[in-house]
């Protein structure tokens, strides 16, 4: 009977395959289970539009639509997006009262006898968004802040456009322009000067750490250097001959370019059996210095940015590296010990003062070729020892010329008065914009006592 049963079995099975049933009978899925539907003829889905052939004005980017992916908007200019675009601008925002404002600063952008490479302009927006802050900008309340050669638009609140104003003011008052700042910068080995020199001090606040500020008299400022000249390790790295005008960025960066070797990967396609991974390091320093003055001619701030990059040596390491022609190959790489400084102030003080930063014990870079340059920093290079460190200290003064013309230099590829060049990488630098006023209180020189002590 059991092999009977088997038997039939193999017929019904076997007939079943011989004779298929209809295409239509193949379809049919038992209850709750959904049909399988080939790509091809996949039903669309509602939230996803069919791709279209772009239009004529539609770059052919990565970003039409593709399958499985969710369009919202599609626009002529842009492509199609997942984010929700409209076109229309139907009304600016003004929630908090903001109104629009154009000012002019032509008497700042083109009566300073700016070259046509330069965007004083930029000096001006700089200046509002750091005693602002960025945020002011780019939260709500909705604003606009932006310039050319001619104007600044600018679209706020009635309190950040009085500000706005100010500066402005500031910038395009003639009043102001035949005056000057000079920096003297001088290096001690050590920092015990200031027990002797504490008498003249006049302590203010600076936000940077480690960074100490004071104001000093026209008596104090020259008994101080001439006792500080007196020491054995005193060094004058920058002497105060270069005038840097009112409203003018001064942008001096002076670096070369170290190259090493960082790391090797074995690589059959490379010619020695490993590919090498050099890479550079720009070594020197950059300085931007701004000084505006105060509407009330009684003060001035200034914008102060330091940054000096050193490198203190390079530490060798061993590594394996091995190919089928050299099996115990070792490759020498390096390892870079580097010490970084790095001053980011907006400072105000009295005119009628100087003012005294220390900027503690810092790396000073080494330097081995150096040109002539002109600016307040012409003497840094010959001044320093190679990879050395010293306390600095910056005399900063605020001084009357006679002529309010600008000394632009050769080489000035910013808004700035003079660039330093030293080798074919020298560079300008345009001043940081922060969201945090830095401005320090002092109380407050003459600018005839730099004149004797030498």
């Amino acid at each position: 009977m059991c092999y009977r049963f088997f038997i039939g079995l193999f017929l019904i099975f076997g007939l079943s395959w011989l004779f298929p049933c209809p295409a239509e009978t193949q379809q049919i899925q038992p209850s709750g289970i959904a049909a399988f539907t080939p790509p091809d003829v996949a039903a669309p889905n509602p939230l996803q539009p069919l791709a279209a052939a772009p239009a004529a004005d539609q770059p052919a980017t990565d970003t039409a639509a593709r399958p499985g992916r969710l369009i919202r908007s599609r626009d002529s200019k842009l492509g199609d997006r997942i984010a929700k675009i409209t076109t229309n601008l139907e009304k600016i925002p003004q929630s908090h009262d903001q109104f629009w404002r154009e000012y002019d600063i032509t008497p700042y952008t083109k009566g300073r006898n700016f070259p046509a490479t330069v965007q004083p302009e930029q000096t001006v927006v700089d200046w509002i968004l750091r005693q602002t802050g960025i945020k002011t900008w780019h939260s709500p309340p909705f604003g606009i802040l932006t310039a050319d050669s001619e104007k600044l638009y600018v679209y706020h609140t009635k309190e950040v456009q009085l500000v706005v104003a100010d500066i402005v003011d500031r910038f395009v008052n003639p009043q102001f322009f035949n005056e000057s700042c000079t920096i003297r910068m001088i290096s001690l080995s050590r920092p015990d000067w200031i027990a002797k020199g504490h008498q003249y001090l006049r302590p203010m606040w600076i936000a940077s750490p480690g960074i100490q500020g004071w104001i000093l008299e026209r008596e104090g400022a020259q008994a101080l250097l001439q006792e500080l000249a007196r020491r054995a390790d005193f060094k004058e790295i920058a002497p105060p001959q270069f005038l840097i005008p009112n409203g003018i960025a001064h942008n001096v960066v002076s670096k070369k370019q170290r190259t090493y070797l960082r790391d090797v990967q074995i690589s059959s396609a490379a010619l020695n059996g490993y590919a090498e991974d050099r890479v550079t390091i720009d070594e020197g320093f950059g300085v931007s210095f701004v000084p505006l003055s105060f509407l009330d001619g009684l003060d001035i701030a200034a914008t102060i940015k330091l940054d000096i990059v050193q490198i203190e040596k390079m530490i060798p390491l061993m590594i394996d590296a091995p190919t089928t022609t050299n099996p115990r190959q070792r490759i020498q790489i390096e390892a870079p010990q580097v010490a970084c400084f790095n001053l980011d102030e907006m400072i105000r003080w009295p005119k009628n003062k100087i003012l005294l930063l220390d900027l503690g014990t810092i790396p000073l870079p080494n330097y081995s070729e150096q040109t002539e340059p002109q600016n307040f920093f012409s003497g840094l290079a010959k001044n320093i020892t190679p990879s050395s460190r010293a306390n600095v200290l910056l005399f900063i003064e605020c001084v009357a010329n006679n002529s309010v013309a600008i000394p632009v230099l050769p080489g000035s590829p910013q808004n700035g008065t003079s660039v330093s060049v030293t080798n074919a990488n020298s560079q300008p630098i345009t001043p940081a914009t922060v969201p945090n006023n830095r401005s320090g209180t002092a109380i407050g020189v003459n600018s005839s006592y730099w004149q004797g002590i030498r």
